[in-house]
């Protein structure tokens, strides 16, 4: 069995990666025209030719036909929860499935999939299948579905997962769209957050992608859309240095991403460089304020301030932790937290202390001269 397992070296590897990119967003925040876009640049950067071809699976009655001038190159897919003959066949795990061995088959370089949704809470998705499913474990006895749950996802699940792992196997480049809900929100302004965490959702995204969290860390880059910028990726749920230059939250994506990604699967382009730039700018942020910024204004560092910018404030967040520490004494190595106080603080509020001793002990009828 061994003899079969053989490692290679990577410079034997020339075959590229393949790429799978998620946008997700609300109604309006410019998803189906975005994917379009950035595929029409994977699939140039991957050919290497001008207006190849786009497969593009629509599940949302043929909206992307209203690009179909602007994308002469689109292959379209017209993916609905009835067959010709208006049978029922929903949006199953297996047959997603199928539709990217299709993809591979054509041949086709980069598949747009929206919205991929459709297979998580659409007829026959995941979730319509659990509840299916839940439904013959307990007979449709209510009091027995918490008990059964588990039991039905187990059945579920993997049914998924095979689908995610043929995501993940896809030769060809995929472009997955999700839709996105609003999330419960306390505070206002910058001080808002969610209501409530999920292992999936961060504190600071007011969306939530209508879909599982297993996908999303599958993704080789995700971002968040929203109404507010149509088209720029606002909130980068999912995104490795090699990638923060492509997704500025100021600017729409287009071709150009789609492009660069392309170069990045066939290990081209200067990502690596500046995947390394990115972790000297984080080396010198551990040194402190001050060598941070003086890295920030050496040749190298005005040279490359448009990528630096995109870690900037967890640059500042590392400084800040640092110098707070320097700055504690270090003769002490088990410092009090709290603060001293000082000999007028400590007068006062021992004042109020026996201020409040003497009112409860009169309330109980012990001194103060006026006992019962």
């Amino acid at each position: 069995m061994n003899a079969m397992i053989r490692f290679i070296s990577v410079a034997e590897i020339t075959e590229p990666l393949s790429v799978t990119l998620g946008l997700s967003g609300a109604s309006g925040t410019g998803k189906t025209y975005s994917a379009l876009l950035v595929a029409r640049g994977m699939a140039e950067g991957t050919t290497g030719k001008q207006g190849a071809p786009i497969g593009y699976v629509d599940t949302e009655n043929r909206r992307a036909l209203h690009y179909k001038q602007a994308f002469p190159e689109m292959m379209h897919f017209d993916m609905q929860a009835v067959d010709e003959h208006g049978e029922m066949v929903g949006f199953g795990p297996e047959r997603w499935i199928e539709v990217i061995d299709a993809a591979e088959a054509a041949e086709l370089p980069v598949v747009v999939i929206d919205s991929f949704s459709h297979a998580w809470e659409g007829v026959g998705g995941v979730l319509d299948l659990h509840a299916q499913t839940l439904d013959r474990l307990t007979g449709g006895k209510e009091e027995l579905k918490d008990k059964r749950s588990q039991l039905a996802w187990a059945e579920v699940k993997p049914r998924y997962r095979r689908l995610i792992d043929r995501i993940v196997r896809a030769r060809c480049n995929i472009v997955i769209c999700t839709r996105a809900k609003p999330v419960m929100q306390t505070g206002f302004g910058q001080n808002a957050r969610n209501a409530r965490k999920t292992k999936t959702r961060r504190d600071d995204v007011p969306w939530d992608v209508a879909g599982d969290g297993d996908l999303l860390f599958e993704m080789t880059a995700m971002m968040m859309l929203d109404p507010s910028a149509p088209g720029c990726p606002v909130y980068q749920i999912k995104c490795a240095d090699q990638f923060k230059a492509l997704f500025d939250p100021r600017r729409p994506l287009g071709v150009e991403t789609g492009r660069a990604m392309a170069e990045w699967a066939r290990g081209q382009g200067d990502s690596q460089r500046q995947k390394e730039l990115l972790d000297r700018a984080r080396a010198e942020a551990r040194k402190g304020k001050d060598a941070f910024i003086a890295f920030w204004n050496s040749e190298e560092g005005k040279a490359n301030r448009p990528l630096l910018r995109t870690i900037l404030e967890e640059c500042h967040q590392i400084a800040s932790e640092v110098d707070t520490h320097a700055a504690a004494d270090d003769d002490d190595p088990f410092p009090d937290e709290r603060p001293a106080l000082s000999p007028e603080e400590e007068a006062r509020i021992r004042k109020e202390i026996d201020a409040d001793h003497n009112s409860e002990a009169a309330e109980a009828g012990f001194g103060g001269g006026g006992g019962r």
